[in-house]
């Protein structure tokens, strides 16, 4: 019966394990910092695996090179999950900052609110992300040309270097909400908490986004002291 038991034990151990299990690796850690994947902390060189939600908490940052040469970014209080279909990585920004270098290519793809953000060319291309809200997310193109499209009504904006996108929800006034703000341009709409929302897209300056997240970046990014904490003989821990 011992060995029936430990049989069972080691089924289940290969059901949950990604190392063992049908997960597929999306890439590698670069660098980490008050970090959890899978309730278990993050360290420098773990591998990522399709379907992982990675947690940073408050002060925290990571970076990912992702398979097929994008590299990633997650900033404090930020929750990201990563998902490959076919030979595309998908980053969903569910709270906080995150961002996606590419050097070239265009297997790499963000979700955030009701957009979807993927590189327009083959030129290098950097993207930053946030999500502020349920409701209010910026996408903002820092290096090279980015396509947000819209879920609702597959609309697609062009942001070019230096521009962002400001995604915006409000209640549809069909189902007794408030009307859009003068100017906006209506890009979609979606369910939320039981109400029908009208998403707008407005193109702006990225100037803003972009420095809010490099002074975040700059506050939280591992101190050489906080790495060296993380050393171990061999390798960091």
């Amino acid at each position: 019966m011992a060995w029936r038991k430990g049989l069972a034990a080691l089924f289940v151990f290969v059901a949950v394990s990604p190392a063992w299990g049908a997960a597929e690796p999306v890439g590698s850690v670069t660098s980490t910092n008050a970090t959890t994947v899978r309730e278990m902390k993050l360290t420098a060189g773990s591998t990522v695996f399709n379907g992982d939600v990675i947690s940073v908490s408050e002060h925290g940052a990571t970076q990912i090179a992702l398979s097929g040469g994008a590299q990633a970014e997650i900033l404090s209080n930020s929750s990201v999950r990563l998902t490959k279909t076919a030979d595309t990585i998908q980053m969903s920004v569910d709270r906080g900052q995150a961002s996606f270098h590419s050097s070239g290519n265009k297997k790499i793809s963000a979700l955030v609110a009701d957009a979807t953000v993927r590189p327009a060319g083959n030129a290098e291309t950097a993207a930053v992300i946030q999500s502020l809200s349920g409701t209010h997310a910026i996408v903002a193109a820092e290096k090279g040309s980015l396509l947000v499209t819209t879920a609702r009504d597959g609309r697609s904006y062009t942001l070019n270097e230096g521009e962002a996108a400001d995604l915006s929800a409000t209640a549809d006034p069909s189902q007794g909400g408030t009307p859009p703000p003068a100017g906006h341009s209506t890009a979609g709409i979606t369910a939320l908490s039981g109400k029908v929302l009208i998403w707008t897209v407005v193109i702006v300056g990225a100037a803003a986004a972009v420095t809010a997240y490099l002074v975040s970046r700059s506050e939280n990014t591992p101190s050489t002291q906080q790495l060296q904490n993380e050393i171990s003989p061999a390798k960091l821990n």
